[in-house]
């Protein structure tokens, strides 16, 4: 029976090319977003799985409040993981991560040139309880004594065949290695490790000795991102319990430390255990060095390749319906010969399931262009495939699944056909007066979703175009940085070259200016907590952002100045230039009252005030405009800004030529360069991939609604061949035909737009909400989306339209 069933199945599809066709597409499609989706979700959700009672281990992260606004820092007091030790109970591990920044390594070895690796990542300072927590395999080594002792380092694989390449592990074993930066240390090889499998924010690749040490009090006042803090609760000890114990210890030496100041010490600070499992998904707290990804936004993408599985199976619905009245016949005859309900639903069902396996193939190909096409915004480290059984598994679910959901209602529909009514020549679908409701909802459903989906692409994109395009208060066009590395700053060898490279610059044709600063917008920032000298208590302690120039810097970006002058050149800071924000938070009535006033950092001599600028964005469209204070500081200028001039064709020969004087002052192979205005634009990389998400997933929406609507229209035509052919007759003509069958379409997608905006208005209004500026959520970007599902449904339905009203309506009558 199973054999008749898909021969029969086999015979069909190939008589039905077309359908059989469009229906493999889409769900090929469907099923190919499905599998992409799923692999990025499980790569998400796999980080800590390897990590033994992943569900005891906590971050220590701290919450702060500056200026009323709350944010999160990575990391907590460097002291505290020593009295926590000393005092907290039900405590198995008590883990201090520290990272460590070095301008470079150098590793000797025997008979071959030394290994070099300028300023690597992935150090960090830690003790032996970081090894009792996380389960390294240890490939040479001793783990109960390894950072013991001070001067110690544990290395893993990858990092051993760096630094000693050809040498067994064992072999590695008391090796030197050299560490270049604030200081320069050697330490010994104590242990290699083999690297950790699966997904982890354990991603050190140097674990070295974290050395026991006195703190002074003032250090628990500080949190360095850096400074990470894990617990490992024991499995009765209350997280609640513990946070508690942390606040105490922490408020205690804060107390401390207020008293030896003898003075008020105004800082809102408050710790939290965060899960290790939930890390990974802690968006709200910024660290460069983790990947991390919101769960709302993964929910999201779960959500839509769910819908456009479902889509798929609607348009396969609506396709099987619409293919019905022209298997009348076919159907007759079975039922005549006695087949039973469920025989003619399990032929449905074995035409179905073979669709759908060949769409699984056709979707790995589909899933392999999409990697492809998406590997800007696909995570590092997902892969197409994965493990074999999981891709099995996959397709055997997704089979049954899509079998089951697109098949069973045009099995059971064909069970309705009554046989008089197919050899009478009647409609064979007639329901409810000519209307087959569940399909034509089918067919607005997949409207709505189509239309949320183009509303959602158009305000996204024109948000981000208003992003990066909007006026940020200074100009950004022609500028170029140049970076000067650390490594350099640091370097007795180099220091103050960037002034004398400065000079040579300006001195070049095609640069209009130059000058030293740190550039007005970018992803990262320095603050510090400013107060006035008028003794005024409201105005003490505001958050102020801090910005190093010198005195072309102004030139370059076109700022207005409100009040006031300019800096004065300086290699220390002796005075400031703030923006209007700083004027509002320290209380002035005016640009102008401003100038002359005494402002300055907690312990730091206060200095005065000598020019207003006009507010400018610091940050991105997320975060409001923050107060400025502007200042000389030779000692941290480390980034030339270039002005072009406006003769774009020379802009290359101008760099080549602004490396060569770089190479004079600075190592040859160093010298990089980039456009500031690809700079803002990398600020919003996540929303550039929302947004080349949302436009792919709208055009697939579109397409396969498109295809469900095209499979109603061909069931329309055929249904109403009998009153076309009398309409050619009585004298209609063709367009008053082609506006008959459209009317009905255009009814049902003006239905889904009236169903689709408010939805759609709801969810983008919610999205626009995390940006501090905006674009408006005007009623023609609304308007747009419903023009363009129109124009999309006139123009599937209109083909088959024409067709049916060119048609020869003696012919049509003739065969009726």
């Amino acid at each position: 029976m199973t054999k008749q069933y898909f021969s029969a199945a086999v015979r069909h599809l190939r008589n039905r090319r077309l359908f059989t066709l469009l229906n493999i597409l889409g769900l090929s499609i469907g099923i190919s977003a499905c599998w992409v989706v799923y692999r990025i979700a499980a790569f998400e959700f796999s980080y800590e799985k390897n990590i033994p009672d992943a569900r005891h281990i906590y971050r220590v992260v701290s919450g702060f409040v500056f200026d009323g606004k709350e944010s999160y820092n990575g990391g907590a007091s460097a002291p505290l993981y020593q009295d926590l030790r000393k005092e907290a109970p039900g405590l198995k591990n008590v883990v201090p991560l520290f990272g460590q920044w070095v301008t470079a390594v150098r590793v000797d070895n025997p008979n071959r040139e030394p290994v070099v690796a300028e300023e690597p990542q992935g150090i960090a300072a830690t003790d032996p309880a970081y090894f009792s927590m996380v389960p390294y395999r240890w490939l040479a080594g001793n783990p109960a004594t390894a950072l013991s002792g001070p001067h110690q380092v544990v290395l893993t694989e990858s990092r051993a065949r760096q630094y000693f390449p050809g040498l067994a592990p064992r072999d590695v074993l008391n090796r030197t290695v050299q560490y270049f930066g604030q200081d320069t240390v050697s330490l010994t090889v104590v242990g290699i490790v083999a690297d950790l499998e699966g997904q982890t924010e354990f991603t050190a690749k140097e674990l070295c000795s974290l050395p026991p040490r006195v703190y002074p009090l003032a250090e628990w006042t500080n949190t360095n991102g850096q400074d990470k803090l894990y617990l490992q609760l024991q499995p009765n000890t209350s997280a609640a319990s513990t946070l508690a114990e942390v606040g105490r210890i922490v408020d205690l030496k804060v107390k401390e430390f207020t008293a030896q100041r003898k003075t008020a010490f105004k800082f809102k600070r408050w710790f939290q255990l965060l899960p290790l499992r939930e890390s990974h998904f802690a968006t709200y707290i910024h660290e460069r060095d983790m990947h991390k990804i919101n769960k709302d936004v993964l929910y999201g993408l779960i959500g839509v390749a769910a819908f456009l599985m479902l889509l798929a199976c609607i348009n396969y619905i609506n396709m099987g319906v619409a293919s019905i009245p022209q298997r009348a016949k076919e159907i007759g005859v079975r039922k005549t010969l006695g087949s039973s309900r469920s025989a003619l639903i399990g032929q449905f069902l074995a035409e179905t399931l073979l669709t759908t396996l060949v769409a699984s193939t056709l979707a790995y190909v589909l899933s392999l262009g999409a990697f492809s096409l998406l590997r800007d915004i696909i995570p590092e480290g997902v892969r197409p495939l994965g493990d074999g059984w999981r891709l099995l598994l996959f397709i055997t679910i997704v089979v049954i699944a899509v079998t089951a959901l697109s098949g069973l209602y045009p099995g059971w529909l064909i069970t309705k056909v009554r046989t008089v009514t197919i050899f009478r020549h009647a409609s064979v679908l007639r329901s409810r007066g000519s209307r087959i409701s569940l399909q034509r909802g089918l067919i607005v459903f997949q409207f709505v979703i189509a239309i949320a989906f183009i509303g959602g692409a158009i305000i996204a994109g024109r948000q981000l175009h208003y992003a990066i395009y909007s006026d940020m208060g200074f100009d950004k066009e022609a500028v170029v940085l140049v970076r000067i590395p650390w490594k350099y700053l640091d370097n007795p060898a180099y220091k103050g070259r960037q002034f004398s490279l400065l000079a040579e610059l300006k001195t070049i044709p095609g640069i209009r200016y130059a000058a030293l600063g740190e550039e007005p917008m970018s992803s990262s920032y320095n603050s510090g907590s400013f107060s006035t000298a008028t003794g005024n208590p409201e105005l003490d302690s505001r958050n102020v952002f801090r910005k190093r120039i010198d005195t072309g810097y102004f030139r370059i970006y076109g700022f207005h100045l409100l009040a006031g002058r300019n800096i004065l050149a300086s290699d220390t800071a002796t005075e400031y230039v703030i923006n209007e924000s700083a004027v509002k938070a320290f209380g002035f009535n005016s640009p102008q009252d401003a100038i002359g006033n005494l402002i300055g950092e907690r312990g730091a001599p206060k200095l005065p005030i000598v020019g207003v600028v006009a507010d400018f964005h610091t940050q991105n469209f997320y975060t409001t405009i923050d107060p400025v204070a502007m200042m000389a500081d030779n000692e941290k200028l480390s980034t030339i800004n270039l002005k072009m001039d406006g003769n774009v064709h020379n802009w290359q020969a101008t760099l080549k030529a602004a490396e060569r004087r770089w190479n004079t002052f600075y190592p040859a192979g160093s010298f990089t360069y980039s456009f500031y205005d690809d700079t803002i634009a990398a600020l919003y990389k996540d929303e550039r991939n929302m947004v080349t998400l949302v436009n792919l997933t709208t055009a697939i929406a579109i397409f396969i609604s498109c295809l469900g609507l095209f499979g109603l229209a061909v069931l329309t035509a055929h249904q109403r061949t009998r009153e076309i052919g009398i309409r050619k007759v009585l004298g209609a003509s063709v367009a008053g035909i082609v506006g008959l069958l459209s009317r009905e379409y255009v009814q049902l997608v003006g239905l889904a737009i009236a169903i689709a905006t408010p939805v759609t208005w709801w969810a983008m209004h919610r999205w626009l909400q995390n940006f501090a500026y905006k674009t408006p959520l005007s009623w023609w970007l609304f308007a747009l989306a419903g023009i363009l599902a129109i124009a999309a449904a006139l123009l599937t339905v209109g083909f088959q339209a024409l067709k049916a009203a060119r048609a020869n309506p003696v012919k049509s009558l003739k065969t009726e």
